[in-house]
């Protein structure tokens, strides 16, 4: 059994075993709508930064819910989900007031001091970090009483990883879809003298179409890129995404049930090294600089500003640029994902999402649960797809959206069916924590500060380190 007192959160005590505090965690349909530059080193801690609000007050007999969402864009949606009839009829008297764009360290210390909003979706990623410290409500009750929250009409894998040590804490909600794709701007792709209608597949094809679209001007200055491939999906190792790399190279990174990691491989050395190629070429230098431009940060900003030529990205990447950038937007399209050249014919794709949390020591967390249902009802649905570009982990939905919406939405519809490889997160309470290791170890390969198998060891060293100094071995 874990000591309990180990496990037992304090903000000090997650901020050391998570990447809540990290820039680098940050997502697309997962952060806020204004992506922060992407950092060259472990990530320091986030800037405190208050929460955004919309004040509302509860009728008479009514209270006041604190909904925090870490996503800039549910601003954009929320005014009018609330003017839906299901919603009124679900929260009644009370108010909601939502409050985004927060700093990590924001919640942690809410939640640490006793004073936790009532409900937040996207605790920058990490939910496990919550889930395995005993700070959230269990919903199993409350969600056996719901007639909208159904585990059938959930895809499995989005709703099972809601659950840990057999207990439900975590609710599908607002974005759930597919993960993986390589999205490329046409038109660079064609100005380059490539095919756009034959997009690259292996790491090696991809690393090729990176040279012929990376451009330096006359004085040596970078002036585009083709792939940044720790960019956005690209470099992601978070719960609610998973490891693009262990994905992509075919192997299970974290063992769940035996608590042991496989992160000192041969799998995991070859990835630093090819990964890292593509910075080696654009100048590791060159691309922190880049990063630090306004309006070129990760998570699709570069891609927008057509810095960047392709990107790893999921689902949401074609919608979110369409209402960020629909200029761009008209040149976007999808292919799969790239694979090593020993894996040529997978064709890899993955499930993941987020979930509605409800903190045990909220005011008002159990009256919070009509939150979850209200997001999940098909008028809300409808207007997060078609204001955002997001799509729920819900069956009956993913068959009445149209694939066609935005461009190179269809592939991701398409990929259901042909995948070959499926991946869903690993569920390691320490997820954050490995995510700030691979951040600073992969940057040492590619400054050639080690190798590939040098950085695989110390990954190994480290993650196991913590893993017992947390409580869980």
């Amino acid at each position: 059994m874990h000591d309990e007192r180990k496990l037992r959160l304090t903000r000090r005590s997650l901020l050391r075993h998570s990447a809540l505090a990290g820039a680098g965690v940050l997502l697309a349909a997962c952060a806020p709508s204004q992506p922060a530059a992407k950092p060259t080193s472990a990530p320091a801690e986030t800037k405190v930064q208050e929460p955004a609000a919309t004040p509302v007050a509860p009728a008479a007999g009514g209270v006041t819910l604190q909904f925090w969402a870490l996503w800039g864009q549910m601003l954009r949606v929320w005014e009018d989900i609330q003017k839906l009839d299901i919603y009124k009829e679900l929260i009644g008297n009370n108010a909601v007031e939502l409050k985004t764009g927060f700093g990590a360290e924001v919640l942690l210390t809410a939640v640490s001091g006793g004073t936790p909003p009532d409900a937040v979706a996207h605790p920058a990623g990490q939910y496990l970090d919550y889930y395995a410290r005993g700070v959230l409500l269990p919903l199993d009750d409350l969600v056996a009483a719901s007639t909208i929250i159904k585990k059938e009409n959930y895809l499995e894998g989005s709703w099972n990883n809601g659950f840990w040590k057999g207990v439900q804490y975590g609710v599908p909600a607002l974005e759930g879809f597919l993960r993986y794709g390589l999205n490329y701007n046409a038109r660079l792709v064609e100005e380059a003298g490539l095919d756009p209608d034959k997009p690259p597949h292996t790491w090696s094809e991809v690393l090729e179409w990176h040279k012929a679209l990376t451009k330096f001007d006359n004085a040596g200055n970078l002036v585009q890129i083709g792939l940044d491939p720790y960019d956005a999906m690209g470099g992601s190792l978070q719960f609610d995404n998973g490891f693009f790399a262990a994905l992509s190279w075919g192997w299970d990174w974290f063992d769940e049930e035996k608590g042991t990691f496989d992160l000192a491989n041969d799998k995991m050395a070859e990835s630093l090294e090819v990964m890292g190629e593509f910075y080696r070429i654009a100048g590791p230098d060159n691309m922190a600089g880049m990063r630090q431009v306004e309006g070129q940060g990760t998570w699709g900003g570069s891609f927008n500003t057509e810095v960047q030529a392709m990107i790893i990205e999921g689902y949401w990447h074609p919608g979110e640029t369409t209402f960020e950038k629909p200029e761009v937007a008209k040149y976007n399209r999808a292919s799969w994902a790239p694979v090593p050249d020993s894996r040529k014919d997978a064709k890899v794709q993955g499930y993941g999402g987020h979930y509605i949390l409800l903190f045990k020591d909220a005011p008002h967390a159990k009256e919070a649960f009509k939150i979850a249902e209200v997001v999940n009802t098909k008028e809300a649905c409808d207007l997060i797809f078609k204001i955002v570009g997001w799509l729920p982990a819900l069956k009956p939905y993913l068959e009445t959206a149209d694939p066609k919406t935005y461009n190179g939405l269809e592939f991701y519809f398409q990929s259901i069916k042909e995948a070959t490889d499926w991946h869903t997160p690993a569920r390691c309470p320490i997820t954050g924590f490995v995510q700030t290791q691979y951040i600073e170890l992969r940057e040492a390969v590619y400054r050639g500060q080690m190798t590939g198998k040098q950085a695989a060891e110390e990954m190994q060293r480290r993650c196991e380190a913590e893993y017992k100094a947390a409580g869980f071995a």
